[in-house]
């Protein structure tokens, strides 16, 4: 059964006095979709680089407390992240899309059978198999993004961590990225997205964490996203902050369809 757990984690980064983490404690399952909200600076980025082993490994500082992660899954250590910026993801050594989205398992040592079986998914998976002979220089921030995520994917990592993920895609592009975030839990993944695409997450996540300062400040349903505090925050649904600003009662509707019920009974 794949399982983070956080227990008391404090990250610096190098040379800061200030910890980017301070005493988060957090477990996430197979099978489970977690969303990190927050303000610019609030940790969700150096969350996901510890979860994935980056933080302090790759970028160095200092951590405290206790990281666990159990799951079989291919990748390094069985997990795999996909960073807003796609081009700081891009190997520099494929001169197709197909041999990009290969560059990971192919690294794995896998048999080239194998290969093909799990980047060919993965390509049809993010609707890009038509670019598979492209340059990925030539590609779009768009396509880029969605090359990303499939070379990731093509490892097959148990836990998937997003940090960002429609930053760079249409409104269409969007709503495929998270059906496949929910396809991704539905197949026993553990996911964890940080994410300012607040709208999406009643119908994507199964918890919120709030980080704020480093710290998580609460933790519960999407229907944190219609609290006062949230809302209050700049972190509420859009539906719910247009319901608390024209000075409605609570509680405040998370979605149109509960604005709706809600209006109804008035």
């Amino acid at each position: 059964m794949t399982r983070l757990s956080l227990e008391h984690v404090s990250f610096w980064y190098p040379a800061t006095d200030t910890p980017a983490l301070a005493d988060v404690s957090l477990e996430v399952a197979g099978g489970e979709v977690v969303a990190l909200v927050g303000a610019v600076g609030a940790g969700a980025s150096t969350l996901l680089l510890v979860a994935a082993d980056l933080a302090p490994r790759v970028v160095g500082g200092r951590l405290e407390g206790a990281v666990d992660f159990r799951g079989r899954g291919n990748g390094e250590g069985g997990r795999g992240i996909v960073l807003p910026t796609p081009w700081t993801q891009v190997s520099g050594m494929a001169f197709t899309v197909w041999d990009e989205v290969a560059f990971g398992p192919a690294n794995l040592g896998w048999p080239r059978e194998q290969i093909t079986r799990h980047v060919d998914r993965a390509l049809a998976r993010l609707d890009i198999a038509a670019l598979r002979a492209r340059e990925p220089a030539t590609l779009s921030g768009g396509e880029l993004q969605r090359v990303i995520i499939a070379g990731i994917l093509a490892m097959d990592p148990a836990l998937v961590l997003f940090d960002e993920p429609t930053a760079e895609l249409d409104p269409a592009g969007a709503r495929m990225l998270w059906r496949l975030v929910r396809s991704l839990a539905a197949e026993g993944k553990a996911v964890i997205v940080a994410t300012s695409d607040l709208d999406a997450l009643p119908d994507v996540a199964d918890r919120v964490v709030w980080l704020e300062q480093g710290r998580a400040k609460k933790i519960g349903p999407p229907a944190l996203l219609a609290e006062d505090a949230l809302c209050a925050a700049g972190l509420g649904t859009a539906v719910a902050v247009v319901w608390r600003a024209g000075g409605l009662p609570r509680p405040y509707p998370l979605t149109v369809d509960d604005a709706v019920r809600l209006w109804r009974h008035r």
